[in-house]
């Protein structure tokens, strides 16, 4: 199961990432996020939110934090160089390669938490039961 939504992940960022045409900017962009441009700022926040299930997935092996995050960095980097290489009319950011990252890397910590507090919910319960059974002793 986590393997057919991780190749629908993919093949979804694939599609928007290389399905569309940019409007035709410069090949390369390495300057930093501009805060005070709004559209730059929302381009930003869907690559995270495009990037965050690729945490998700990552976290259910248990990969850990920083590999994880290594696995987001290196797969938004390879993507970025494809762009450029390929000259798919898409630009090469450097922001999609932060953005990406930081998502992907979001993703991964908010499933941690969430698995980590469902771990802690059962062993209360198994513990509150362990007490139960052996007050009625």
């Amino acid at each position: 199961m986590v393997l057919a939504l991780g190749s629908l992940w993919v093949a979804c960022v694939i599609g928007f990432t290389f399905g569309t045409r940019s409007g035709g900017g410069p090949a390369v962009n390495l300057a930093l996020l501009d805060l005070a441009n709004p559209a730059d700022l929302i381009d930003f926040l869907l690559n995270m939110a495009m990037f965050a299930p690729g945490g998700i997935l990552l976290a259910v092996p248990r990969t850990g934090l920083w590999p994880a995050s290594a696995l987001a960095f290196l797969g938004s980097l390879a993507i970025e160089v494809t762009r450029y290489l390929t000259a798919s009319g898409r630009t090469a950011d450097i922001n999609d390669l932060l953005s990406n990252t930081l998502g992907c890397t979001a993703g991964y910590a908010c499933a941690a938490a969430v698995g980590k507090a469902a771990h802690e919910i059962g062993r209360r319960q198994r513990y509150a039961h362990e007490v139960d059974t052996l007050s009625r002793r």
